[in-house]
């Protein structure tokens, strides 16, 4: 499917790209968890605990932003940022 040409995009298409995107965020939540669980390890320096932590705020924040624009592509439109 990728490239993508958006011009010519139909619902299922949208769908599908949605469902990428739902399964980006689990994935980038499961890095968050990830990250956390570094974060609180006592055996790790304090640099490498503020660096996972650091880390996983940024995948919990990416995963919020793939769910926002799967719901997006999920109403049938396009996200700003694609036009």
């Amino acid at each position: 499917m990728y490239p993508l040409d958006i011009e010519t995009l139909t619902p299922d298409d949208l769908a599908a790209i949605a469902a990428d995107f739902e399964a980006a965020a689990v994935r980038a939540d499961d890095a968050a968890c990830n990250g956390f669980v570094a974060a609180a390890d006592p055996n790790e320096s304090p640099a490498a605990r503020a660096l996972a932590r650091r880390c996983a705020a940024i995948a919990r924040r990416h995963a919020a932003d793939y769910r926002a624009e799967a719901a997006i592509l999920r109403s049938g439109h396009l996200p700003d940022s694609w036009v």
